[in-house]
């Protein structure tokens, strides 16, 4: 039986906007741009052929057809979640190994400040290593390295990070694919986005 969805990601940025109301903070969740939230949500609209928000000066407000929306797709968001822990539930009453690249950690800037910090060590386990091999081998989780590799099989997101001389970082974040949507891997992609230079 197959099932008729419309595009994924304008879901998932519905779902946050909704939420908060705000496309700012949706972006903000989702590591990505406001106007990224705002063309998905546009473009899950024309699929749907219904309007789900009503765009305010300075608000969103949600529509007969978007508050409808609501209820079901967080629903069915927390049962994939759900699913996800229990097809991979590696991180339970664990940490994020994170091998964070040395010539990264010199650099500084706000993403390498987040890392040190109590809320960072209690999701990530930092471990400052540049070995592809130990991701392969499952030592680590996710490996933060200057940007520049290609990565078969695993799940790779490219982020422009500020140091702390005021220039810039091009850095991958390469994780296992299963566990970049876990909680702690959220928590640094959002940090990284947070700390782009520009």
């Amino acid at each position: 039986m197959s099932h008729r969805l419309p595009p994924l990601n304008g879901l998932r940025a519905f779902e946050a906007a909704a939420r908060h109301l705000s496309f700012k903070r949706a972006a903000d969740e989702l590591s990505v741009t406001p106007g990224a939230v705002s063309q998905q949500v546009k473009a899950l609209e024309r699929s749907m052929g219904v309007a789900l928000f009503r765009r305010l000066h300075r608000a969103l407000v949600l529509t007969p057809s978007g508050e409808a929306l609501v209820p079901p797709l967080t629903s069915a968001f927390h049962t994939i979640s759900k699913a996800m822990e229990t097809v991979a539930p590696a991180l339970k009453g664990r940490r994020l190994r994170l091998g964070v690249a040395r010539k990264l950690m010199s650099s500084g800037g706000p993403a390498i400040d987040w890392l040190a910090t109590a809320k960072a060590k209690a999701l990530v386990d930092i471990r400052t290593s540049d070995d592809v091999a130990a991701l392969m081998a499952g030592k680590l989780d996710a490996l933060l390295r200057p940007a520049g590799g290609t990565y078969p099989g695993f799940h790779s997101v490219r982020f422009e990070l500020a140091t702390a001389t005021g220039g810039s970082a091009s850095a991958d974040l390469v994780s296992v694919p299963g566990l970049a949507g876990c909680r702690e891997h959220e928590a640094v992609a959002r940090a990284l986005y947070r700390a782009r230079s520009g």
